[in-house]
């Protein structure tokens, strides 16, 4: 009885080596190459989508940048209107205040030499008619008075013009 239980056994055993060397062996001639070929597909996406992804943030960054300085642009722009609408604001208040004064020492005049009671070429030497227009001169104290409200109105052009790009 030993001889068909033995020859058996041994069978078995063979068999069992066999099926456990072909697992093996299907392990790591299919299995193990398969996974790994997977696994690099999946890196090889997992990598496509970083770099899809990072370009896609580089874009964005770089569009945001250009909005940025479009915007600065627009500022600068609109500063420079601002300035140029102050500094021509200045410039008629300059001329106004410098008619009106004009118009202020021809009427002082005027009614001086309307009150003036020596004869007419001596009030008329005395008084002598200024000119009433806007491009008259002045006296140099209300001149330089006229000069420095101007100057000052253009530096706080220029002050607000400067605050207003920072």
């Amino acid at each position: 009885m030993a001889g068909p239980v033995d020859a058996f056994l041994k069978i078995s055993l063979a068999v069992s080596l066999l099926g456990a060397a072909g697992s093996v062996g299907y392990y790591y001639s299919v299995y193990l190459p398969a996974r790994d070929v997977q696994m690099d597909n999946e890196r090889r996406l997992e990598k496509a989508r970083a770099d899809i992804a990072r370009k896609a943030a580089e874009e964005r960054a770089r569009e945001e940048q250009d909005a940025a300085e479009q915007r600065r642009a627009l500022e600068r722009g609109a500063a420079q209107v601002n300035y140029e609408a102050c500094i021509s604001r200045v410039e008629n208040t300059y001329h106004a205040t410098w008619a009106s004064n004009c118009k202020g020492v021809a009427e002082k005049v005027r009614k001086a030499r309307a009150s003036c009671t020596f004869g007419p070429t001596t009030c008329d030497s005395i008084h002598a008619a200024p000119d009433p227009g806007p491009n008259c001169s002045l006296p140099t104290t209300i001149a330089s008075s006229i000069n420095a409200s101007m100057q000052q109105g253009k530096d706080r052009c220029l002050q607000e013009s400067k605050a207003g790009l920072q």
